[in-house]
């Protein structure tokens, strides 16, 4: 594996069109129900099994700015979409993922098509969101398409957050999230990067000179191990390592110009879809043997099953039940690490087995290089430079109209709850939103839900009806 291209392969026009139209089109679609933004899997479904690729865009561009990224970094299978469908239980579910990553990239082949409009109906109000990733994206979207002038403010010197720096190319290349940022912005959405509110700006400057600000600055605090040896060469924060690659560009990297030294035994530590990535791309780069270390059994890891599969398909190892008590160097750098072997005990009252080292049973691995990626908590450094309220785990804590502890401070995503799937921080972003929105116009007491606006009132059954218009413009309200 020496090369960064896509590995998912698309469906052709004819096996799309054949897939679409195996769906049901259930008059209770439980695939949309799944769905954290309520995106049309039915209305897409009936509109590709027929070949009309625009209006299958349309119908799940309305609740959906970011759709070729979803397409393809959804876990579909896990409690989504794909999971809930009806024909899993004859057999395969539809392939809604892929189906929505043609249509996605359909519409790139076809912009001029696909025009998106925002309100005609200007309220003159000013809305600032800190934060250019998913969440951030997906709320500021839809402000503008109530009316609102948004204007975005990120810390780093590109827009897309855990969309660009946090997943590999082969996965989600970076073209698809440039498109839809650029469409995005294309509304009249200003995005101001390399920007850190609370350094640079401050949080009560912003909020004097707007009416609202929301929050959507997502996960950024590394967990910290105390493990022994941690701060020798050569152990590298696996978060940090995927964000160097991925914004300063795999080229680079593949050209020779690596900041990391990671040597011919590299191991990363973690079980999630992180260390996966931290996994693949470290082989890509050096094409060294790379081993997962988790601590608990294969069964246990929380990583995307196909994602696993393609690891081992590409040539990651694994070793289980094994946790490291120490790395250990020469000359200030790491050579080894010395680990736990691990055993399960009892389930504790969430049901889940808590890993116990067996001290006789300790072993040492070789390793040239460590990745650490044993999860992320909130950004918490705009939170402690303002001095808003803090929840669980350095999170800003709102209450359920996402209100912070500062008057006209809006907090939604990651930074709320700790790390979580894409489409999830864009659900909340997009929550979010709508109660900045009410909170503007002062229609707090009014407060429809998206599932009634989306899933109940909307879509596909006015199509049935006629009554479909066909443009992705202001959501009604």
């Amino acid at each position: 594996m020496n090369n960064f291209r896509e590995v998912q392969q698309p469906y052709t026009e004819d096996e799309v069109m054949r897939e679409a139209d195996r769906c049901l089109l259930c008059g209770t679609p439980v695939c949309i129900d799944a769905c954290p933004v309520l995106l049309d899997v039915r209305g897409m479904n009936e509109a590709v099994a027929r070949g009309d690729f625009k209006k299958a865009y349309e119908r799940i561009r309305e609740t959906n700015p970011l759709i070729g990224v979803t397409a393809r970094c959804c876990p579909q299978l896990q409690g989504l979409c794909e999971d809930a469908c009806v024909m899993r239980w004859n057999g395969q579910p539809i392939g809604i993922g892929l189906i929505q990553r043609y249509v996605a990239d359909w519409e790139r082949k076809h912009p001029q098509l696909n025009q998106l409009e925002s309100s005609n109906n200007e309220t003159g109000k000013k809305v600032v969101v800190v934060g250019a990733g998913p969440s951030g994206l997906a709320a500021a979207e839809l402000l503008k398409r109530y009316g609102h002038g948004v204007t975005i403010y990120e810390a780093m010197t590109r827009p897309g957050g855990t969309a660009l720096y946090g997943i590999p190319d082969y996965h989600l290349p970076k073209d698809v999230l440039s498109h839809e940022i650029n469409k995005i912005k294309d509304m009249g959405i200003e995005i101001n990067t390399g920007i850190s509110i609370g350094k640079d700006i401050t949080l009560s400057y912003l909020r004097d000179e707007s009416d609202a600000v929301l929050i959507t600055t997502g996960s950024k605090d590394p967990v910290k191990l105390d493990t022994q040896g941690i701060d020798l060469k050569g152990v590298y924060d696996g978060y940090q390592f995927l964000q160097d690659v991925f914004v300063e560009g795999v080229e680079k990297y593949m050209n020779g110009s690596m900041k990391y030294d990671l040597g011919s035994e590299i191991i990363v530590i973690g079980g999630g879809d992180t260390a996966l990535d931290c996994a693949r791309t470290a082989l890509r780069l050096t094409n060294s043997k790379v081993t997962i270390v988790y601590r608990r059994t294969e069964n246990d890891l929380p990583s995307d099953p196909i994602m696993l599969h393609e690891a081992k398909e590409e040539g990651v190892k694994f070793k289980f039940l094994a946790s490291p008590r120490s790395f250990e160097g020469i000359d200030g750098h790491l050579v080894e690490t010395f680990m736990d072997f691990m055993q399960l005990a009892a389930p504790d009252e969430t049901g889940r087995r808590t890993p116990k080292p067996i001290p006789e049973k300790a072993f040492k691995m070789k390793s040239t290089s460590v990745l650490l990626a044993v999860g992320r908590q909130p950004n918490s450094f705009l939170t402690k430079r303002a001095g808003l309220k803090i929840g669980k785990k350095n999170s800003i804590a709102i209450n359920d109209k996402h209100k912070t502890s500062m008057e006209g401070v809006f907090a939604a995503g990651d930074v709320t709850t700790g790390e979580t799937l894409v489409v999830k921080a864009m659900s909340s972003g997009r929550e979010a939103a709508q109660r900045v929105h009410e909170y503007l116009m002062d229609l707090e007491d009014y407060h429809v839900s998206f599932y009634e606006r989306y899933y109940k009132q909307n879509l596909y059954d006015r199509m049935l009806e006629g009554g479909e218009t066909g443009e992705v413009g202001p959501p009604p309200v």
